[in-house]
């Protein structure tokens, strides 16, 4: 397996108030898969990306992606992982204001050792009449989309994204995920979905279900649809 989650606990607080994000989870995801994350809010989905992603560390457990151990890593290493091999898409884009649409995603280019042309992939994602118009001047969809850009023009192995469509209407939600559709095809990127939108899930190569910090389901979904026959 390309992913590997093994007895992962994490815990915030002490004695009465401690609260557990993660309580013993377990799960895997095959290389080359979209999964899709599934639960309520404070299910314990978001501390899960943010241990795969490398932005939190668990108490217990371990997680590996493509053979090398997380919490294995030093500080070095782990900046590595997260410039070189992963993306991060939020739901609120995170783009920089100051910066139009090109230069966000060149901002990134210019940290890495060999990136995507950024025209190319621009154009590819439907970026081409909006280089260089700044985040204001763009729909919350074509914002997400430079946010895709951005995270994608490094060529990671691992695109995680955080309630892809929790800010986007139904037609831009809907683009969106045909867009990570056609990422994960293109390129081969493995991609990690996190939502609490059951619908999302028809898409996926892979659904897992978190509840109360535990994964209570890890299922392959053999009746997969594509995003553009989604009724969101």
């Amino acid at each position: 397996m390309f992913i590997e989650g093994k007895n992962l606990v994490k815990k915030y607080g002490k004695g009465d108030a401690m609260v557990w994000a993660l309580n013993h989870a377990d799960f895997e995801i095959g290389k080359g898969e979209i999964a899709v994350i599934l639960g309520p809010s404070g299910s314990g989905k978001s501390t899960l990306l943010n241990i795969l992603g490398g932005l939190d560390t668990a108490d217990e457990g371990s997680i590996t992606v493509d053979g090398e151990k997380l919490s294995d890593m030093s500080q070095k290493a782990l900046e590595k992982y997260r410039r070189n091999d992963l993306g991060f898409v939020f739901q609120s884009y995170n783009l920089t204001p100051d910066l139009t649409a090109l230069e966000n995603v060149e901002m990134t280019a210019e940290l890495t050792a060999d990136p995507l042309n950024t025209d190319e992939l621009m154009k590819k994602l439907g970026l081409g009449e909006h280089l260089h118009h700044f985040p204001k001047e763009l729909s919350g969809g074509q914002q997400q989309r430079v946010a895709i850009a951005r995270a994608m023009v490094k060529k990671p192995k691992l695109l995680l994204c955080d309630e892809l469509t929790g800010a986007l209407d139904s037609k831009s939600s809907k683009e969106v995920l045909q867009l990570i559709e056609q990422v994960n095809r293109d390129y081969g990127t493995t991609i990690v979905i996190i939502t609490h939108n059951e619908l999302i899930a028809g898409m996926a190569d892979r659904v897992l279900r978190i509840k109360d910090g535990k994964v209570v389901s890890d299922t392959v979904n053999n009746a997969k649809i594509k995003a553009e026959e989604m009724e969101l």
